[in-house]
């Protein structure tokens, strides 16, 4: 009976977060201009305090709004290296929705070009702009899937031109729109998702799949896709066969090179502890996630395959990975991965999920590594 409870969370949580692109919901989970924002703050300039969920992590994290009316969310690693501090700046979820004439010509995109409303022909431009120029002075820049709204010609050019060639040492991972080219349109997709991969393959700035970097003899950045499949039974945030090997292989070079390891990817995982079966987000982007079960939800200690064993790769270095960094539910939240170090001593990995960056001047986390 528990398992089979278990099961029933899983289930409607999918349902609800699957919304975004179904036609069955028409305004999908990205609310219209009037309920974007739902502050639950009084302000965002000083560690929140406001609410008592806010004032149990106060020590997590800051907000700030930077000159350009970007809400930035500060935290601090310390590498234990000591010299110069690093910065990471990570946005997320930027929805770019757009289409050219040509794919208009596709009887699915032109669909979803009449049906998907939310930010319709780019217009979360300034928005992306403004978050952008607060970036640009970190040492990386990293965006943890769904720049694109759905995959089209048109979404694709857009970010080539506004974050592939002006910034081509971002790092960005695919979340669970960029394979789709229906949106809430009325069309049956008709290519498969292997084209539609191909397709992201031939136009994205790295691997679409797995993809590392050591910044300054003192972090190691993974980007991981863990957006854009979906298992058998509907599970979203699963990971891939290739990516084993490769965090295995990276948490190993680290691990021997006392570097801390910031992981990134789209869809949060499970924190495998029962406290966070219902969490309060610290700030609302879409007030349909101003709370969430990050227990139940995502990929976790009951997994299988590919994404069991990234699971138990990550949950068992505990002592290295000092951060986990993801997207997906358009608003704050802060949660603790149940971990391990290698003894078997118990710990945490903090996992933050940002708000997206079409809401209000936009959004940012800015990662300093003491």
């Amino acid at each position: 009976m528990k398992i089979l409870f278990k099961c029933l969370l899983m289930v409607l949580c999918m349902s609800f977060l699957l919304t975004g692109c179904s036609t069955n919901d028409p305004t999908g989970m990205e609310s219209d201009s009037e309920s974007l924002i739902e502050s639950v703050v009084e302000s965002v300039t000083e560690t929140q305090t406001s609410s008592s969920q806010t004032s149990k992590y106060a020590n997590y994290w800051k907000y700030k709004v930077d000159k350009s009316g970007v809400v930035v969310r500060e935290i601090t690693i310390d590498s234990g290296k000591g010299g110069e501090a690093l910065e990471i700046v990570q946005l997320t979820d930027v929805h770019i929705n757009y289409c050219t004439s040509e794919d208009l010509q596709d009887p699915v995109l032109k669909s979803t070009y009449e049906n998907r409303k939310w930010l319709a022909n780019f217009s979360v431009k300034n928005n992306l702009q403004r978050c952008l120029e607060y970036a640009k002075t970190a040492d990386q820049i990293v965006i943890t899937g769904d720049i694109l709204d759905y995959l089209s010609k048109g979404t694709l050019a857009k970010t080539k031109e506004y974050i592939f060639d002006p910034y081509p040492t971002v790092m960005a991972c695919l979340g669970n729109h960029e394979p789709v080219k229906k949106c809430q349109g009325k069309v049956a997709e008709n290519t498969s998702i292997t084209t539609r991969m191909k397709e992201l393959e031939e136009n994205w700035i790295h691997d679409i799949y797995y993809q590392s970097k050591v910044l300054d003899d003192k972090a190691m950045v993974i980007v991981m896709d863990n957006g854009s499949q979906v298992d058998v039974v509907g599970q979203q945030g699963v990971f891939w066969d290739s990516q084993v090997e490769l965090l295995r292989a990276d948490l190993a070079k680290a691990r021997a090179n006392g570097y801390v390891v910031l992981l990134f990817y789209h869809v949060p995982i499970s924190t495998s502890s029962l406290k966070y079966d219902s969490v309060q987000s610290t700030y609302i982007g879409d007030k349909n996630n101003s709370e969430f079960n990050f227990f139940t939800y995502g990929v976790g200690y009951s997994s299988t395959g590919a994404s069991k064993e990234v699971y138990e790769l990550i949950v068992n270095n505990g002592d290295i990975i000092k951060g986990a960094f993801c997207g997906h539910l358009h608003s704050d939240f802060y949660t603790e991965i149940a971990a391990k170090t290698p003894d078997g001593g118990r710990t945490v990995i903090p996992q933050y999920v940002l708000c997206g960056v079409p809401y209000n001047q936009g959004h940012a986390l800015k990662i300093t590594i003491k």
